[in-house]
């Protein structure tokens, strides 16, 4: 895996929907590949630029306008059993609620929606659940981010994201790992779902 620093600056930086989609632009030849990278916004800078931590498992390349890749290093953690480690999470913490009505969708399943978690104490349970047989949270710092609204398709959209910091212990390292890989929760296109870890 790799860990990159870029900015992204306009077009990019209009609404949450781009920033996605110009981190696509840093891996040339994969229009039609599943997404396979990570992301989190780590700053806003005046002028309309936005410092992004970027995780994937291959080196991003040079990107069009507007996303700059500022540096790149390789990324392989060393994970233990019983290892105490600081981690760092921006998630979308959400329920799913069933339509009562028993309306059914396009593939004639129930309907359903996902609806944000805004108590920290379920926030706080969602974490855990998340993180359930991989890791237990020892100490944890929640709070809330600024709403993220986007268009797609005509519609518009919210994300209610949530900022996880604390210390974990590892219960299974390869579990973790795979957590640290594939990402937490939904919303990963909005820069959602990148667990990081560091010595506690």
């Amino acid at each position: 895996m790799y860990l990159s620093k870029v900015e992204l600056t306009a077009p990019w930086t209009r609404d949450p929907y781009q920033w996605h989609r110009g981190l696509w632009q840093l891996f040339a030849g994969r229009p039609d590949a599943a997404r396979s990278f990570l992301f989190r916004r780590e700053t806003e800078v005046p002028g309309g630029r936005l410092m992004v931590l970027l995780q994937s498992p291959e080196a991003p390349v040079a990107g069009d306008d507007g996303v700059t890749v500022l540096a790149t290093k390789p990324f392989a953690p060393a994970l233990k059993e019983g290892q105490w480690l600081r981690f760092h999470l921006t998630a979308n913490p959400v329920k799913t609620i069933k339509d009562s009505s028993g309306r059914l969708n396009r593939r004639g399943e129930p309907k359903s929606c996902r609806v944000p978690l805004i108590r920290t104490d379920q926030q706080e349970a969602w974490l855990r659940r998340k993180l359930e047989g991989a890791a237990k949270v020892r100490a944890v710092d929640i709070a809330a981010r600024q709403p993220l609204y986007f268009r797609r398709q005509g519609d518009v959209g919210k994300i209610v994201p949530v900022r996880f910091e604390g210390i974990l212990s590892v219960d299974d390292p390869q579990r973790l790992l795979e957590l640290v890989r594939h990402g937490i929760g939904p919303a990963k296109a909005f820069g959602c779902g990148l667990l990081s870890l560091a010595p506690a």
